[in-house]
């Protein structure tokens, strides 16, 4: 009986942690959004002036976690919709962490991103968990506010569609 007991609790704190959502799937799907429902692993890098970030830091503020590289034509053909998306939602509780993963070192991520204004780090200068890495580059996870990944994309998108406005004002919204 006490076996059983436990199970049951058990379930109860997996299906009670995990956060609800009244999201329309199709502001999802209409901009290539896999949906997630599980916890963040902890981040942990330095940013371009040798700061430590945690992912801890930013509890209360939707996230947007997103990979790349100097060398992925992609990720820079992407970068000036970011930098719109950040601009439009900077004072919304709405925080862009892009996360270089160049191994050739400070001066070159910062001679490319010094004309935008969200915040770079590194992943050559602390820790990722292993759940963050995909076969290529660029990815990019959304992240709530209690530290839940609810949307991962692969590959380039426009991040400054109407599509993806009316997802970030979903997720603003809970």
């Amino acid at each position: 009986m006490k076996h059983t007991t436990l199970i049951i609790a058990g379930f109860l704190v997996l299906f009670t942690e995990s956060p609800s959502y009244s999201i329309d799937k199709r502001l999802f799907d209409a901009i290539g959004i896999q949906e997630l429902r599980q916890m963040a692993p902890e981040l942990v890098l330095s940013d371009l002036n040798g700061r430590k970030v945690s992912l801890k830091e930013y509890r209360g503020k939707v996230v947007f976690l997103h990979f790349w590289a100097t060398w992925c034509k992609p990720c820079k053909e992407e970068m000036p919709t970011i930098e719109k998306m950040h601009k439009e939602f900077k004072n919304r509780d709405f925080v862009i962490l892009a996360v270089s993963i160049d191994k050739v070192g400070t001066d070159m991520v910062w001679s490319y991103v010094k004309e935008f204004t969200f915040s770079t780090l590194l992943a050559s200068s602390g820790r990722i968990d292993d759940s963050y890495w995909s076969w290529g580059i660029p990815v990019s996870y959304i992240i709530d506010r209690n530290g839940w990944i609810i949307g991962r994309a692969m590959g380039p998108k426009k991040w400054d569609s109407d599509a993806l406005r009316n997802l970030i004002k979903e997720i603003l919204k809970d």
